[in-house]
């Protein structure tokens, strides 16, 4: 499957920035269970193939597959922090990971069906935990009952991570500035669990350092660029140079479009710095 170098990186970065203070999963299957995935069973009665021969003459070629299994839906990164560990060097983010979370970084300006699509991932995992999906082979009886005796908490989240966002987008969902009040920091409805960060939107500042790496245009190349000032002391900075340093080599066997081309004399920046 093709990846584009950013989804690449961000992967990368964001596990080698969030290793220290729990798991992270990258290309995370949703449901992480197997046997609460979708299947696709034809008939009992095998009508499907009878009918179809039907119309086509009694062709005996032509047969409804019998078993139909649906691609996995993957999510980039689930991260499951140790609650023991102190995630102060993480600035804003730390706020955020609190509790098991997926976190969509998004190249492009969202529109609604992008919004959708990370909230799909978020609702079908929550409702994995919440016992609200019929697991393969087994009566919706049981599923009830199971569904009973949980108890459900928000203790799942998801982040989403953009260069910008239209207004427009935020109302539909009717999303609001967050009770942190930062600018850049959007929450969805209670209900969700769902907050969106603007990189664009953010202060630049060293507690929104490692958001607005994962930004882009000039608010990336400028947070690149202040990592590169910072001491060689400062919290991650040699880890995260090192994925820089990754994506500068990405970026160079690939046909790159204007924004690259100028991101690139950045990286080359870091490219350059003996780590």
């Amino acid at each position: 499957m093709f990846r584009p170098a950013f989804a690449i990186f961000a992967q990368q970065y964001l596990s080698v920035l969030l290793s220290d203070f729990g798991t992270v999963y990258l290309n995370e299957p949703i449901p992480r269970n197997p046997n609460l995935r979708i299947y696709k069973h034809p008939s009992r009665l095998d009508w499907g193939t009878e009918y179809l021969a039907g119309i086509n003459a009694g062709n005996d070629r032509i047969m409804v597959s019998p078993e139909v299994i649906g691609e996995a839906e993957l999510v980039d990164v689930l991260f499951e922090p140790n609650s023991e560990k102190p995630k102060t060097s993480l600035g804003l983010l730390e706020k955020f990971l609190s509790v098991p979370c997926i976190i969509d970084t998004l190249r492009w300006a969202p529109d609604e069906w992008d919004l959708r699509t990370c909230m799909h991932h978020w609702l079908t995992w929550k409702s994995e935990a919440n016992n609200s999906i019929i697991p393969v082979a087994e009566s919706s009886t049981n599923k009830n009952k199971q569904k009973d005796d949980s108890l459900e908490k928000d203790d799942k989240t998801l982040l989403i991570i953009v260069p910008s966002i239209g207004q427009r987008y935020l109302q539909g969902f009717t999303a609001k500035p967050s009770a942190i009040n930062i600018p850049g920091v959007y929450e969805f409805p209670p209900a969700f669990c769902t907050t969106v960060v603007v990189t664009s939107e953010l202060p630049q500042d060293a507690s929104t350092l490692w958001l607005r790496i994962l930004g882009r245009g000039p608010t990336q190349r400028a947070a690149i660029i202040e990592l590169l000032a910072e001491q060689d002391n400062y919290p991650h900075r040699t880890a995260i140079l090192q994925q820089l340093q990754q994506w500068h080599r990405l970026l160079s066997s690939g046909q790159l479009g204007k924004e690259s081309i100028q991101l690139m004399k950045t990286l080359a920046m870091v490219n350059s710095k003996d780590i």
